[in-house]
């Protein structure tokens, strides 16, 4: 009976989370920029009642950013907030990689172990041979299996989702990970298909997939079709031989005395707006149309009405994310990644009544302009936080040393004691050893200044 009642319960939630309106809402929600505007372009192109509003600035701008340059000769993007300090400059799938790399505070050994494991990454996002990659690394860094398997785990965690698998079920269940699933069951039930039943999968066996899974055959469809489009078994293709042109959705402005703050939401600034026909919409009220066109326009009404409902939803989800990230992290994009602070996507989730799963599909593949470079929003806002990272600690350090009584300095204690107000909480020796790490002096020795 416990068992049927576990079996009724995960068809209900196959029906609900992988409910084909549901899928488009969270697949809208998670696309990038660039892909937004591709998939406008094609709804456009497929729906007749789906009209693009003609952005010059946006086309100017888009153009720019696949050019040579030469557009810029002729388009001053100066005036455009939030545009002026955006670069032509494509990235390949290692180099962006090493950008993310180094936003990680890891120690130096860690850090070159990093860029060992990224320099083995091929083209399709895959680390082949990780075993024999592995012992070279051991070997020549005279470290631990463990330490380099940590540091790959946290490769693992870079956009694109999937990236640094070992083997193509490792590289779904990565992204299954990130997905963000309300329910742990259905999670777990598409880990397990993913795991032990792909062969079947793959000559679309449905009914014995349903039968070992105790499932309905219409629930192993939904399964299967939700791998089939929001899996990608080769993360690392989406760069290409040449580079992948990051778009931001954000940018970030700081004042020149770094007092201020300014947002600009490229996507609502410059991003192609959707209009539906009124045209067709008078045809679909006319008496003298025919049944079968009223029901194609209806259907194709139905669909543009729910796009821009899924895009309206992406973008008030996306700037209520940011306006807390900014609120947050203002000391990261003023000084850089030393002040970057912790802040988890399950305490922003609460904030904004949402649930983390939401939360994590509106930060996948986006990215801010910052004056320190293009940031993944998701390093600003993680999965799960360990607590402040020493960057974080350090920041904070400098920031009470740079504040205190110049005829009496802090020691350490002290500063230990200014640090757990501010709810860090380390121990003496980090703080001494942080203190020299700065090349901060001692209070006696800073006092004597």
């Amino acid at each position: 009976m416990v068992e049927l009642s576990f079996h009724q319960e995960i068809n209900q939630e196959l029906q609900l989370m992988l409910s084909p309106k549901l899928l488009a809402m969270l697949r809208i929600l998670a696309l990038p920029y660039v892909e937004i505007i591709t998939e406008i372009e094609k709804a456009s192109e497929e729906n007749p009642l789906v009209e693009i509003q003609s952005n010059e600035k946006l086309m100017e701008y888009l153009e720019y950013l696949g050019s040579n340059k030469k557009i810029r000769k002729q388009v001053d993007f100066d005036e455009y907030p939030g545009l002026e300090n955006i670069k032509n400059t494509p990235k390949k799938l290692k180099a962006f990689l090493l950008d993310q790399l180094n936003l990680i505070d890891l120690d130096d050994n860690k850090f070159d172990i990093g860029r060992e494991i990224i320099e083995e990454i091929d083209d399709r996002g895959y680390i082949k041979n990780y075993n024999e990659v592995r012992d070279k690394i051991v070997k020549d860094f005279n470290v631990s299996f463990h330490v380099v398997d940590e540091v790959l785990k946290v490769i693992q965690t870079f956009e694109p989702e999937g990236v640094g698998a070992r083997d193509f079920k490792e590289c779904l269940l990565l992204q299954v990970q990130n997905f963000g699933f309300e329910s742990d069951k259905l999670q777990k039930l598409i880990e397990k298909v993913i795991k032990n039943h792909l062969e079947e999968i793959s000559k679309n066996n449905v009914s014995k997939v349903a039968e070992i899974l105790s499932i309905s055959q219409e629930g192993v469809s939904q399964v299967m079709d939700f791998i089939k489009k929001n899996l990608n078994p080769n993360p690392g293709l989406n760069f290409g031989d040449e580079a992948q042109r990051v778009i931001p959705s954000f940018s970030i402005e700081v004042t020149e005395k770094g007092e201020e703050v300014k947002l600009v939401n490229l996507e609502k600034e410059y991003g192609p707006k959707i209009n539906i026909s009124e045209e067709y919409q008078k045809m679909l009220k006319d008496s003298k149309t025919d049944k079968e066109t009223v029901k194609f326009l209806k259907d194709k009404l139905e669909k543009a009405k729910e796009l821009i409902e899924n895009l309206r939803k992406r973008g008030e989800t996306s700037q209520s994310i940011m306006n807390i990230i900014i609120e947050v992290q203002k000391g990261f994009f003023k000084k850089g990644a030393q002040m970057l602070l912790p802040l988890a996507q399950k305490d922003l989730a609460e904030r904004l009544g949402l649930h983390p799963s939401t939360i994590s599909r509106a930060l996948s593949g986006k990215y801010v302009q910052t004056p320190k470079g293009l940031v993944p929003l998701s390093f600003l806002c993680q999965r799960e936080l360990s607590g402040f990272s020493p960057m974080a600690i350090k920041g904070k350090i400098i920031e009470i040393v740079k504040n205190e009584d110049k005829k009496n300095p802090l020691s350490d204690k002290e500063i230990l004691e200014t640090l757990k107000k501010h709810f860090v909480v380390v121990g003496r020796r980090t703080v001494a050893s942080y203190r020299k790490q700065l090349g901060i002096l001692s209070a006696d020795e800073r006092i004597s200044l």
